[in-house]
């Protein structure tokens, strides 16, 4: 099952990503066999979960896995809330940027517990250094999964000027009514060098892209792009 979890990950151009990798076959030669004749074949998913304000950066994420849909429909203290709907294959579980080493295990989904899930996602600090890239956390994010059937993409709370533009973000990478496991449709998550971000208004003052400190929001280096 996705467990509970706390940590610091980068976000890299505007995004933390949702990774399901299918656990290794229990026999390789077979599996290999079965691919070339073009049979029975697990696949990836990957999506852009998390959407941040900065470019780059870190950020605090929280994952809880519940039971059932929260009572609380806009929990207090939260900025931006939206839910959306998600088929989970078997397979491992993470987050990732998809442009370094760094990833952050979750847990598995195995046998029974495959299946559509609904995740909501929660959001504070998307302004306060939009489209910069920091070197401390500006932005924390709490995702939460629980099993439902599919259903369209909502919000519950649409406070901050760039969580405004997420739900067509959403519905620009989620075949409807939800995403599925079916990498090839998904072409954001071929590589993290072609995946786009999510469309974000562009810089009021600058083109170019700032490196932020956490603890006095100065402008400590300018990078050109």
């Amino acid at each position: 099952m996705i467990e509970a979890a706390a940590f610091e990950i980068r976000a890299w151009q505007h995004v933390v990503y949702f990774v399901m990798q299918p656990f290794p076959p229990v026999d390789p030669v077979a599996a290999l066999h079965e691919a070339v004749r073009g049979e029975k074949q697990d696949t990836s998913l990957t999506v852009p979960l998390v959407s941040t304000g900065i470019y780059a950066g870190p950020i605090g994420l929280t994952v809880e896995v519940l039971d059932a849909r929260p009572e609380t429909t806009a929990p207090p203290g939260w900025e931006d809330i939206h839910e959306l709907s998600l088929m989970l294959p078997e397979g491992r579980a993470s987050f990732s940027d998809l442009a370094s080493f760094e990833r952050k295990d979750v847990g598995t989904i195995r046998g029974e517990e495959k299946g559509s899930y609904r995740a909501r996602l929660h959001a504070n600090g998307r302004d306060a250094a939009f489209d910069a890239v920091v070197e401390s956390l500006f932005e924390r994010h709490l995702v939460q999964f629980w099993k439902e059937p599919p259903s369209p993409v909502s919000v519950l709370s649409s406070v901050s000027k760039q969580g405004r533009s997420l739900p067509r973000f959403i519905e620009m990478w989620q075949a409807p009514p939800t995403a599925t496991h079916r990498t090839e449709s998904l072409p954001i998550a071929v590589r993290a060098s072609e995946s786009p971000g999510p469309p974000h208004e562009a810089p009021s003052v600058s083109a170019n892209r700032c490196v932020l400190s956490g603890d006095d929001s100065r402008v400590v280096a300018l990078h050109l792009e």
